[in-house]
């Protein structure tokens, strides 16, 4: 008998967040992207058990989905299908076995991708940030901009340093917007939703039309079973943001639960749109 489960069931399940989930979906980790409702598998849940021993290990969740989905492409080999471990702080196929790529040939593992340009982090929403982050000084930063920049250097490797750098920046700037709003991502990925609604709010009363502000605070919602807050919260961002592809799929997914498959439908083709 084939069992399938639901982003939210699976999140239970797992003991993840279901922005967690969702964002794995998206990702192609598991499920199929762009689908709504997304139906889990079995197989996809030990994938997300994978997902939840990396996280707790102390691995930021950005990074254990990049370093998934690289691996993933690498290899042509579903992550479930793998068996993954975490040696001196890398994400590798255990043992390094070589394994078949597909057109790559063969691939040795661990795997070592190639540094990227920094990309929108998970679920939580971030304000574009330069496409490479400066390398950290040896003295301690003077100024809101240093610390900003050290912090965004700091994310992925020592994300509870990354927290200290962009507290530090904003008792110097304290109306940098997108500073509130990655310290507030911050909080959201270690669990912390009270610190990082308060963060998401600040954003607002120094930028009211801050669209990822809205965003934000809906996924907040949306974690919380606050469905009703977190329709309001997206569709505010949407407004706002026209091009925010994450709002109308989880808006898809959230009027999918309701019952309202025409809206769910119409979210559902518009993130298909944003996403060609």
């Amino acid at each position: 008998m084939w069992t399938s489960y639901s982003a939210r069931h699976a999140a239970q399940l797992i003991g993840l967040a279901e922005s967690a989930v969702r964002s794995c979906i998206r990702d192609g980790l598991v499920g199929t992207p762009g689908t709504v409702p997304a139906l889990l598998s079995f197989r996809d849940l030990s994938a997300l058990r994978t997902v939840k021993a990396l996280v707790e290990a102390g691995i930021p969740l950005l990074r254990v989905r990049k370093d998934l989905a690289r691996i993933q492409q690498a290899t042509g080999t579903a992550i479930a299908e793998l068996t993954i471990e975490l040696v001196d702080g890398h994400i590798q196929v255990r043992g390094g076995e070589v394994i078949a790529g597909g057109d790559a040939g063969q691939l040795s593992l661990p795997f070592s991708p190639p540094p990227t340009p920094p990309e929108p982090r998970g679920e939580l929403r971030e304000l574009p940030r330069p496409a490479e982050a400066p390398a950290l000084a040896v003295a301690l930063p003077a100024t809101a901009e240093a610390w900003m920049s050290r912090a965004l250097a700091l994310e992925e490797r020592e994300p509870a340093a990354a927290v200290d750098a962009y507290r530090r920046s904003l008792r110097l700037r304290p109306e940098s917007t997108e500073a509130w709003i990655n310290l507030g991502r911050l909080h959201a990925e270690t669990g912390d939703a009270t610190s990082a609604n308060e963060c998401f709010k600040s954003a607002l009363e120094r930028d009211p039309d801050e669209a990822t502000a809205y965003y934000n605070l809906g996924v907040l919602a949306q974690d919380a079973g606050n469905e009703t807050d977190a329709i309001a919260l997206y569709r505010r961002a949407l407004e706002l943001d026209a091009q925010l592809a994450e709002a109308h799929y989880n808006l898809a997914t959230l009027f999918d639960q309701a019952g309202d498959s025409r809206s769910a439908i119409r979210h559902i083709n518009e993130y298909r749109k944003l996403t060609r």
